[in-house]
Formats: C-alpha cells, sequence, structure tokens
C-alpha cells in the first residue's frame, strides 16, 4: 500500500514540475515576442497584443523592429573561443543593429507613457512617435540588406565581374561552335545519325498449320463381298 501512495506522489511531482516547465518556456518566448529587447522588460500591457488601437500598434512595430534588429547582431557577433578571454569589440553592423534596436526600446518607453494621458492629449503625440516609428523601421530594412550584403560570399553574388567576364566567354565559345555546326552541316560534313529503332518490337511470324499424318494402309484392300454370295 506505501508503495502505491509513493508512486502515486512521484507521479504528481513529475506531473507538476512538466507543466512549470511548460509555463516557463511560454512565458520566456512571450516576452521575446512582446519585448523590443528580450534583455529589457517592456511596461507595455499584454493586451497590447490584440489591440487594434494605435498605441498597441505602433507597440508591435517595435517589437518587430527589435526581432529583426536582434538576429542581425546575433549573426554578426564575433564567435570562438578567443572572445571569452578577452573583450572583443563588436562588428560594424551589430553595433549599428543595437543602436537601431536601443532607439526603439526609447521609442516604447515614450509610448507607454503617452498611453497613460487622456485621448485628446496624445493624440498629436502619437503621431509624431508613429513617424519615428516609421523610421526606425526604414532603418531597420537598410540594416538587414547591409547585414545580407555581408554575409552574401562574393563568388555568389550576380554583380561580380569576374564571374561576369566568365559567362560571357562562355556565350560566345557556345555560339561560335553553333556557328561551326552550321558550317559543317552547309558542307555536307555532318553525318545524320540513323534513325532510331521502332519502340513496338515487331510481331514474330505466323506458324504454318501442321499437317496431320495420315491413317495406315492396309495391303490387300479389303473389299465387300459381292451381292448373292454367301
Amino acid at each position: 500500500m506505501e508503495w502505491v501512495i509513493v508512486a502515486a506522489l512521484a507521479s504528481i511531482c513529475t506531473i507538476v514540475t512538466l507543466w512549470c516547465l511548460v509555463v516557463l518556456i511560454a512565458r520566456n518566448r512571450l516576452n521575446r515576442y512582446h519585448r523590443v529587447d528580450p534583455a529589457v522588460p517592456t511596461d507595455a500591457p499584454l493586451s497590447w497584443l490584440f489591440d487594434p488601437r494605435t498605441a498597441a500598434r505602433l507597440h508591435r512595430r517595435l517589437a518587430q523592429v527589435g526581432t529583426t534588429t536582434t538576429v542581425v547582431a546575433d549573426d554578426h557577433r564575433p564567435t570562438g573561443r578567443g572572445r571569452r578571454r578577452r573583450t572583443v569589440e563588436p562588428s560594424p553592423v551589430q553595433a549599428a543593429a543595437e543602436d537601431v534596436r536601443a532607439q526603439a526600446v526609447l521609442l516604447d518607453r515614450q509610448l507607454t507613457l503617452l498611453a497613460t494621458l487622456a485621448t485628446s492629449v496624445r493624440r498629436g503625440p502619437l503621431a509624431q512617435l508613429g513617424r519615428s516609428v516609421a523610421d526606425v523601421e526604414a532603418a531597420s530594412a537598410r540594416l538587414v540588406s547591409l547585414s545580407t550584403q555581408v554575409r552574401t560570399p562574393r563568388g555568389l553574388t550576380t554583380d561580380d565581374p569576374a564571374l561576369h567576364d566568365i559567362t560571357q566567354r562562355v556565350d560566345r565559345l557556345a555560339h561560335a561552335h553553333q556557328e561551326l555546326l552550321a558550317l559543317d552541316d552547309d558542307a555536307g560534313l555532318t553525318s545524320h545519325p540513323l534513325p532510331a529503332p521502332p519502340l513496338v518490337a515487331p510481331s514474330p511470324p505466323a506458324a504454318r498449320p501442321t499437317a496431320l499424318p495420315a491413317p495406315p494402309r492396309t495391303w490387300p484392300p479389303q473389299t465387300s463381298p459381292p451381292a448373292g454370295h454367301r
């Protein structure tokens, strides 16, 4: 009886622990989605995730800017064992991404403060803040384009002069080869290939019918006795 109680208590503790882990993971992901900077708490209420009003929509746009700049900063963050032993200066793209994210955090703080004011008072500042949010979004878009250009290998870029020259040379060789084939064809030097065999195999000739063997003949032939002879 005691082992049943112990097993039930162990099962309950396991279930509670799993539920706590799930709640913590969900809360962490919600905070990362809701915050402009994952490491900086925000004063925006959770209802702004679905609120259609202007302040909530501006907050969601700033949160998207924060997510984008965080990804760019992580992509250009120096890696390796040596960076733990010594202080490594961030790359220019990483520093720019962190600056844009910090600006977005400041705008988010101003937005949460403006949301506490009356509607008639905050209408004008919200419009001005919306223009600032648009500027931050434009800077984030340019940052993404710059990050893509930096991370793209030079051999894969379409405007590489060496790759462009090789492409033109291949095109010229292919054109010259086509002209040589046309001259050989006009001079009758081109060997025309034989026609391809049919896809369907020809049917075999019909077998002739075999004659049946003739019945054996007896010698001398048996004749029936004349009529009236007994």
